[in-house]
């Protein structure tokens, strides 16, 4: 017969794993990648190396801006400067501040910030060549994609000046689909649509999170697994979260391995 559970027990003391496996506080160096994301890692630096920009789009939770961390690492900073811009909602000016900071630019004086970008990012053997990431691109202003594409070409050496990394939800590619956007869309090389995980992805994801936590590897069962795959419906922080609240039950139940049952009845609250 199993002993009543100490209620204040986290999932944590009562697995004994290094650290949550679902959590977000642990940064993780090499995340998990499918073969779909690990081709569009590959194609999106190849293309970035050139000085051509790209659009990555997929809904919230699927992964995108790990992906575009992946994407970032593969740089030399020796060679390139990145500049990571989290919110692409603010308006045109502080957006161009916000480049300014993170290029080092000086923006004291009354010369214009679109006109500071412009002179630093013209070709010179002693700076790298920047790259610029955007992040939640859906909702940025008009004149912010203006401003941004103006800063991808050298017109005086005709040469790429930047390249350009804009990631948002799906909304992205519909604006990017509009004439009033064309001038933008013909600046990308590439949109990459972010895929959901697969029922064997989202098996090798959970096995991928319990052995970096150092976890008993058959902490879920292979049914539980399939529940969690189908009640996460392929998206990536779903399932974490999902996952996550399955050990903290099957701690609270003081069950050692996380069944379909549990998962179902975790699914079940969530829904409530």
């Amino acid at each position: 017969m199993k002993k009543p559970h100490n209620q204040t027990q986290t999932a944590l003391q009562f697995f004994g794993y290094r650290y949550p496996p679902f959590a977000d506080t642990f940064e993780i160096h090499t995340p998990f990648q499918c073969d779909t994301e690990n081709l569009i890692v590959a194609r999106s630096t190849a293309l970035l190396r050139q000085g051509k920009s790209v659009a990555i789009y997929g809904e919230a939770g699927t992964g995108k801006s790990m992906l575009v961390k992946s994407i970032v690492s593969q740089f030399d900073p020796k060679e390139f400067r990145i500049a990571q811009i989290p919110y692409g909602g603010i308006k045109p000016a502080a957006l161009l501040r916000d480049l300014c900071d993170e290029f080092d630019i000086d923006t004291a004086g009354r010369k214009n910030l679109l006109s500071r970008l412009v002179s630093d990012f013209r070709r010179s053997s002693d700076k790298p060549f920047p790259i610029i990431v955007v992040d939640e691109a859906h909702e940025l202003q008009r004149q912010s994609f203006l401003d941004l594409c103006s800063l991808l070409h050298d017109a005086r050496q005709r040469t790429a000046a930047a390249a350009l990394i804009i990631v948002g939800q799906p909304v992205l590619k519909k604006m990017l689909e509009l004439d009033i956007f064309a001038p933008v869309k013909t600046r990308l090389s590439c949109l990459f649509s972010m895929p959901r995980l697969t029922l064997d992805d989202a098996k090798e994801f959970v096995s991928f999170r319990l052995t970096l936590a150092q976890a008993d590897p058959g902490l879920f069962d292979s049914e539980a697994v399939n529940c969690l795959a189908t009640d996460a419906k392929g998206n990536r922080r779903m399932l974490m979260n999902l996952a996550a609240l399955c050990l903290e039950e099957a701690a609270r139940r003081n069950d050692k391995v996380i069944t379909a049952e549990i998962v179902t009845a975790v699914s079940l609250e969530c829904q409530a």
